[in-house]
């Protein structure tokens, strides 16, 4: 075989095996184009889905968007709602607080009222029962409270006790005993008190008080007598009847000092020894004051008259007269024009005549012994009688 006849087989066999080549190249492009055309199909048919969705999920964002919308509008309506109602209830509050406080008020005021109907009430009885003892009558002593306030004083002077005690018993016409209840300075130093008394009181019967509480700076009695002082008086000096001022009232104003129950019983003794009386006179009618009188004087009721003072803030002086007239013996009443200072009225001085003659004869219809009268320049200037004085013995006598 010569060499071109070589070639030409060769050729012949390469392009054979080319153009195989090329076919097979050919099937297997067919075949993947297809494959490739089925991926496209498959991805646009994904894409068509996923833009559906796509599509769904936009549309359900709008409306979860419109729902949003919708809900932060309900919630700052329903915000606004709550602030007004928050202001409602606020409102509320404020006229319910307002309301109980009126209702408080007016509870208060029906108190008061139901206080003042029974304390009317109670004044209608004593009164009735003043009517009703108008004839019973018992009162036998009158004592009149007169002093020396000293030099340095326009009032509260007693130039001539002689004189003063005979305006009195010319104003008694003889219906009752008359005592003066003499003052010294304050009965302070009783040294000098004891002096004054033995010098000018040596004829007139007198009420020698035995305690009186004051207000000492150091918190002890102005006057307690002992034994000796009393009896020295006696001796000297026409002494009909003992004073014991307030003690219990007082002591309990100075709930520091221990009461001395050992005195009491002295005093008792020493009055009932001497044929001598006794006025024990308190001015507190709660605490029990009276009650505890009743123990004090038990087996001595016969010579202690027990009376109210009418200087006490904590009662008016016909219910505190029925009161202690069911509880003693002997009982009286100290009828004194600080009655009216005591409620914040005015002065001692300011305290009009009537009322206090009011006070001496509803304690005289009730059954009173004895009455008692202070202050003394209440009745008296300077040892002259004053229009209260005159009125009040005119309506006694």
């Amino acid at each position: 075989m010569n060499k071109d006849r070589i070639v030409v087989i060769a050729a012949v066999l390469i392009g054979v095996a080319l153009s195989i080549g090329l076919v097979a190249t050919t099937v297997n492009s067919n075949d993947i184009i297809q494959n490739n055309e089925l991926e496209i199909s498959g991805l646009v048919y994904e894409n068509t889905v996923l833009h559906t969705t796509n599509t769904e999920l936009e549309n359900n964002l709008t409306i979860a968007n419109d729902r949003i919308t919708n809900l932060t509008y309900q919630v700052a309506f329903q915000g606004k709602r709550a602030d007004d109602l928050a202001i409602q209830n606020d409102l509320l509050k404020s006229e319910i607080t307002e309301l109980q406080l009126q209702t408080e008020e007016l509870t208060r005021q029906n108190s008061l009222l139901r206080s003042e109907i029974s304390e009317l009430q109670i004044q209608v009885t004593d009164l009735t029962r003043t009517i009703n003892m108008s004839n019973a009558s018992e009162l036998k002593t009158l004592a009149f409270h007169v002093c020396e306030k000293g030099d340095g004083y326009e009032w509260g002077r007693l130039p001539d006790v002689n004189y003063t005690y005979s305006q009195i018993l010319d104003l008694n016409n003889d219906m009752y005993e008359v005592l003066l209840l003499p003052e010294y300075k304050g009965n302070e130093n009783w040294t000098e008190a004891y002096a004054w008394i033995r010098s000018n009181f040596a004829e007139i019967p007198i009420m020698l008080s035995v305690f009186e509480g004051g207000n000492k700076a150091d918190n002890s009695p102005v006057m307690q007598l002992n034994i000796d002082q009393i009896s020295e008086a006696v001796a000297t000096c026409n002494v009909r009847w003992l004073r014991i001022a307030e003690m219990i009232s007082w002591y309990l104003e100075h709930p520091n000092l221990t009461f001395p129950d050992q005195y009491i019983a002295s005093i008792l003794d020493f009055a009932r020894t001497r044929g001598l009386r006794i006025q024990w006179g308190e001015w507190k009618i709660n605490d029990g004051v009276f009650q505890r009188i009743q123990n004090y004087i038990t087996g001595f009721e016969s010579i202690v008259t027990v009376t109210f003072q009418t200087n006490s803030g904590e009662s008016e002086p016909a219910s505190a007269f029925l009161s202690i007239s069911s509880m003693f013996q002997h009982w009286g009443g100290g009828i004194q024009s600080w009655y009216w200072e005591t409620r914040d009225l005015g002065t001692e001085l300011d305290m009009p005549a009537p009322l206090l003659v009011e006070h001496a004869v509803s304690a005289k219809n009730m059954g009173a012994e004895m009455l008692q009268f202070e202050p003394y320049w209440y009745f008296f200037d300077n040892g002259e009688t004053t229009e209260s004085l005159r009125l009040l013995m005119t309506m006694l006598t």
